[in-house]
């Protein structure tokens, strides 16, 4: 008695490579999209606080203003930059408690650094945000015989916008979360020259 043989024919193992081809297209096609949708967006993050806030300007956002950075238990603010007219300095004195965080998001939205209230030194927090160029600048004008006492932190585009965020423990501790975020200043670096600052 013949066995009888179960294999897929010739014209059924023509079909695997199409069925594989078409899930590597449609895998490809998926991940193309969830990188290019944000940089194809009208109404992107950086259009909708550039429609709020002016560059180098801490503003506080709308309570319930949506998106994904939206939390009732949180003050939320944000500082547009333009690094196209000098580095930016973030200066902040900050308390041991409640939370704070900050994050550096680039003009298509993505976070090129974040830290918490957590980073201050003695409570003092200063941060300068760059360019390459700009950073060679300054690194070009330090004492040589002193460290740096600021964060510098190059940004991947000229472009983009940090967001505070403050927590407030209790609904009646929501204006003093967003006093704390008011308290920031945010804006064009004094500290350089105005040829410096256009490099």
């Amino acid at each position: 008695m013949k066995r009888r043989d179960h294999r897929l024919d010739d014209g059924g193992y023509f079909f695997l490579p199409i069925f594989a081809g078409c899930l590597i297209v449609a895998g490809l096609v998926h991940i193309a999209t969830i990188f290019l949708l944000p940089r194809l967006a009208e109404k992107d993050a950086f259009a909708r606080i550039s429609a709020i806030a002016e560059p180098h300007k801490v503003v506080l956002l709308p309570d319930g203003a949506g998106g994904p950075f939206d939390d009732p238990a949180l003050a939320q603010g944000v500082c547009r930059f333009d690094l196209a007219q000098g580095p930016l300095r973030l200066r902040a004195t900050l308390a041991p408690d409640p939370l704070m965080l900050f994050s550096f998001h680039a003009r298509h939205g993505q976070i090129f650094y974040s830290m918490t209230d957590r980073s201050a030194t003695r409570g003092k927090l200063d941060v300068l945000l760059l360019t390459r160029e700009q950073l060679n600048v300054v690194e070009a004008s330090d004492p040589e015989d002193e460290l740096p006492q600021d964060l510098r932190i190059i940004a991947p585009t000229l472009e983009g916008f940090l967001l505070f965020r403050a927590l407030a423990e209790f609904p009646g501790e929501m204006g003093d979360a967003k006093a704390r975020i008011q308290s920031l200043t945010c804006g064009l670096d004094r500290d350089q020259s105005p040829e410096q600052a256009r490099r």
